[in-house]
């Protein structure tokens, strides 16, 4: 079995596209007619492949099978056999779950970039009607949540039918002008700058700069990254950066201190700064690169040099827990361990015999964790540090 007609992937498609071209290509209706010859097809070439690839268009990405995932990328291989393309250039257009984390969110990579999955949007796609209207094709950075401009021709992306008013997705309709209701796509809204500044970044061979940074402040701010307003909010904000931030921590800071209630080496650095260290990684890059991560470590620098060891405590002697400790050492929670152990690392409270402390025990000072980690050169590429070999 081939297809009759030989459809080649664009660079920058995402896969979604190129099985609804591949589908209205070889003459099918829609690509579940499509799906369900391929079903049949894939069952008998390897009876495991049987409902790898599903018959709705909006769950064919590879990221979306998770324990069938290796199913789904043998099932795509011979589609690709079929189609007569690389299998490689068809597996380049599909997001697949990723072992890199963002702080606590889940990512996926497509190529070489690494997105947090929750900056995919699930629910609409949005398009833009002069590129459809030049090469009838949806590329990936449609489908990214804060890409809602067009790059190449400073528009706006339209984000809902102007006749019905749904939201437009292509995999729904099945269609790349027309809306589910038949009516013909339009554009009307105006494009502000923000939208196309961050356009053009996530479309460019840097855009892994850019999306952590997204994620941590739609976390930081509570914010909606779909939100009309949030690349304004997002670009005003980093225009000045680290200027906003800085200004945040002094906030805190002084309060900290009208608001003592207990020694300052008997209060949890989570109490005065909330979960900014844990928070902060999700700022990484692919290549763990951290501009978040680095103006809190300086931040904390400087105030432990103005705020000096002395027979009363101060700021500087709040207690971090081992978690975050491990995160300001870029190191691990069993590193912080060893070095309590070795006595690099002093404990706020005596431990027990055999005593195994917890990721979230507040036991270590602010003021001996950036002392330590000023001790230690910094490494590129930056890669979690041993401070002492393993037993």
């Amino acid at each position: 079995m081939h297809f009759l007609v030989q459809t080649k992937p664009y660079a920058d498609e995402a896969i979604e596209s190129y099985l609804l071209r591949l589908a209205r290509g070889n003459s099918y209706d829609c690509y579940s007619e499509l799906a369900d010859i391929l079903w049949q097809w894939l069952a008998e070439q390897d009876h495991e492949l049987e409902g790898a690839l599903p018959l709705e268009l909006s769950k064919v990405d590879v990221y979306h099978a998770r324990q069938a995932s290796s199913f789904r990328i043998r099932a795509l291989k011979l589609v690709a056999q079929l189609s007569d393309v690389s299998a490689g250039d068809i597996l380049a257009l599909a997001w697949r779950r990723s072992n890199f984390k963002f702080g606590n969110l889940a990512a996926v990579s497509r190529n070489e970039l690494t997105i947090p999955l929750e900056l995919l949007r699930t629910d609409n796609i949005p398009v833009c009607i002069e590129c459809l209207s030049e090469s009838s094709y949806i590329p990936f950075y449609w489908h990214l949540k804060p890409y809602k401009a067009c790059h190449k021709h400073k528009t706006k992306l339209a984000i809902r039918c102007g006749e019905c008013h749904n939201l437009i997705d292509y995999r729904a309709s099945e269609a790349f002008l027309e809306c589910g209701c038949v009516c013909k796509l339009t554009n009307s809204e105006q494009l502000n700058d923000a939208d196309f500044k961050i356009a053009i970044a996530l479309a460019s061979s840097n855009s892994q700069k850019i999306v952590g940074l997204i994620s941590w402040f739609a976390k930081a701010k509570q914010l909606d990254v779909s939100d009309a307003d949030f690349n304004r909010t997002f670009v005003d904000y980093f225009s000045t950066w680290p200027d906003g931030f800085t200004a945040e921590l002094d906030l805190l800071t002084n309060n900290a201190r009208l608001k003592q209630l207990n020694p300052f080496n008997k209060t949890k650095f989570n109490s005065v700064y909330g979960n900014m260290i844990r928070d902060g990684q999700i700022a990484a890059t692919s290549n763990r690169k951290n501009k978040v991560l680095d103006e809190i470590i300086n931040y904390f620098v400087e105030l432990v040099d103005s705020n000096p060891k002395a027979k009363h405590p101060n700021i500087a002697d709040l207690l971090l827990c081992t978690f975050d400790a491990a995160v300001l050492l870029n190191t691990t929670t069993e590193q912080v361990y060893r070095l309590h152990q070795e006595g690099f690392l002093n404990c706020a409270y005596p431990q027990k015999k055999h005593e195994q402390l917890r990721a979230d025990s507040h036991v270590f000072y602010l003021r001996q964790v950036i002392e330590l980690q000023q001790a230690f050169a910094a490494e590129k590429p930056q890669t979690k540090k041993q401070f002492i070999a393993p037993w």
